[in-house]
């Protein structure tokens, strides 16, 4: 089977408004006149440097679907779920904090998986953007399928 690397077409939304921030936060800190002579330009590189850090780490993110599994490349770190442990796809909005929609890994154990790097926001998510989302379902259930289909289960 042929590796796919699927990319949320939000992600380039994300890093651009992270780079807006850090130009906010850089000119807010160089502007501090307070006691310390010196924490204004300090601040202003480091805070906008590790913001400018998190904007790159959001053009990163992805979902790689391999022989192995789903790899979720997030923005700080990678979840991996083999294929012996996921039993179906849907999209719905992911637990936690987290706002928008993304697609959902079902596990055995009635165990979920948010796949967020596929998120797309629901304040800003196009019609387009979901219609992706459910492509990508179907796609990882085609994917599945063949897979069960290939250890010899019937479908």
């Amino acid at each position: 089977m042929a590796a796919l690397r699927y990319v949320s077409p939000e992600r380039r939304w994300r890093a651009l408004s992270l780079v807006l921030l850090a130009g906010l936060l850089a000119w807010r800190a160089f502007r501090y006149a307070g006691p310390v002579r010196y924490l204004g330009p300090v601040t202003g590189v480091a805070v906008p440097a590790v913001v400018l850090g998190l904007a790159v780490a959001a053009l990163r993110t992805c979902l790689v679907v391999s022989d192995a599994g789903l790899a979720d490349r997030r923005a700080l770190r990678t979840v991996r779920v083999p294929w012996a442990q996921v039993t179906g796809f849907r999209v719905a909005r992911p637990g936690g904090l987290w706002g928008g929609f993304c697609v959902i890994a079902e596990c055995r154990g009635g165990a979920d998986v948010d796949l967020l790097s596929t998120r797309a926001y629901s304040r800003i998510a196009s019609q387009r953007h979901l219609d992706d989302l459910y492509r990508l379902c179907w796609t990882l259930e085609e994917r599945l399928a063949g897979r069960s289909r290939g250890a010899g289960e019937e479908p």
